[in-house]
């Protein structure tokens, strides 16, 4: 039996030109993905990325003077410069304090990352509990001289009891001051701080003033994301050198020797300080914070910086971009050694603990009296090598 014959309409297009306009409605609907991708980078996304993530720093210009050495410095590494002619200097200090001054590099090299040898970071650490940085006091406070040429860094952990004094004119509370207070007074819910930049402007003001640092920029992070941020990264590890132990059930007890902390728990112990002292707590803090970056730093964190970025962006205030953020922070972290971080805090004969009157609080406080000497301290320890 013979099978039916199949019909064919002369009149129908070939496949050959039918497959050929399938593929130019691909390529149509390509280039349009393409170019409104393009065109959505060019005007939302890449403008987004390089835009500040919070308010810019914005000191206050003062004249520059020459960079002429002090008494511990040399020429080729000058260990401060001559403060602008004329400017005022907290009460405690007989002249205005040096600005701090960049060593020179012996030989000239480019940085490993970005465009800049090195960077003044000034690390703040708020006890504010809500999500919107309204309030808060400084309950951590570090400044981090980053050499993006030799790829080290240098910490310095100012103590939150420092008596500090503001500029004239620019705080609408009267002198003195604990340093931490000088972040409250620039945050939006005080409104007590007379320049742009919230509290970490109103911060980096004070400590320039004080101790003639000058910061290029700012990160402020508080409980809530520190807490948060550990738990993403896995945990930390740190190794206590003895048990720590609080009276209060809420911060529980440690003990000696190599441990893995979740955010909850490692939080808890940068707080701890009842028994001990504020620089014990200080050593603590650091030691959480170094194993931080020990953690980044091992290959199945880094590969996720990107992604922990983008997740915490709304979390922190900070004046550098997501762009900048990502991009140096993954090279940074692929080319350092944790080894190169060199973390200080002030020497306890350099400070005289005393009770003072300060009039924000309405009372006496306990504070940390310093002179000329701290300030010497905080220069050549930013300038370790």
């Amino acid at each position: 039996m013979r099978e039916p014959t199949q019909s064919i309409d002369l009149n129908a297009p070939p496949v050959r030109r039918r497959k050929k306009s399938v593929w130019r409605v691909l390529g149509i609907i390509l280039a349009a993905i393409l170019l409104t991708g393009g065109l959505l980078y060019l005007f939302w996304l890449g403008p987004t990325l390089q835009r500040p993530v919070s308010a810019p720093l914005a000191l206050p210009t003062l004249e520059e003077a020459p960079a002429t050495p002090v008494a511990g410095g040399t020429a080729e590494t000058p260990i401060a410069g001559t403060p602008p002619a004329g400017a005022s200097a907290p009460s405690n200090l007989s002249a205005p304090p040096p600005a701090f001054v960049q060593p020179e590099p012996a030989v000239p090299a480019e940085p490993v990352c970005g465009d800049d040898p090195a960077w003044m970071v000034l690390l703040v650490g708020s006890d504010y509990r809500g999500q919107d940085y309204l309030y808060g006091l400084a309950d951590v406070i570090r400044l981090v001289n980053v050499d993006f040429v030799n790829m080290h860094a240098n910490m310095v952990a100012l103590p939150r009891d420092l008596l500090v004094e503001a500029p004239a004119g620019r705080f609408t509370e009267e002198n003195p001051m604990k340093i931490n207070q000088a972040y409250l007074f620039g945050t939006p819910g005080w409104k007590g701080y007379l320049g742009e930049g919230g509290g970490a402007n109103a911060l980096a003001e004070v400590i320039r003033f004080n101790f003639g640092v000058s910061a290029d920029h700012y990160v402020v992070v508080n409980f809530a994301v520190v807490r948060d941020f550990i738990d993403a990264i896995g945990g930390v590890e740190v190794d206590l050198p003895q048990a720590v132990v609080d009276p209060n059930p809420e911060l529980g007890s440690f003990p000696a020797g190599r441990q893995t902390l979740n955010g909850t728990r490692a939080l808890a112990l940068m707080r701890i300080r009842t028994n001990y002292s504020d620089a014990f707590r200080v050593g603590n803090q650091t030691l959480v914070m170094r194993a931080i970056l020990d953690k980044l730093m091992t290959p199945a964190v880094l590969v996720k910086v990107p992604s922990l970025i983008s997740r915490f962006k709304d979390a922190f205030l900070t004046d550098l971009s997501l762009g900048q953020i990502t991009e140096l922070g993954v090279c940074f972290l692929s080319h350092f050694d944790s080894a190169n971080l060199h973390a200080a805090q002030i020497p306890a004969e350099l400070l005289k603990a005393d009770q003072v009157y300060i009039p924000s609080l309405d009372g006496s406080s306990y504070v940390y009296r310093w002179d000329e000497a701290v300030v010497q301290w905080i220069h050549s320890h930013l300038m370790e090598q």
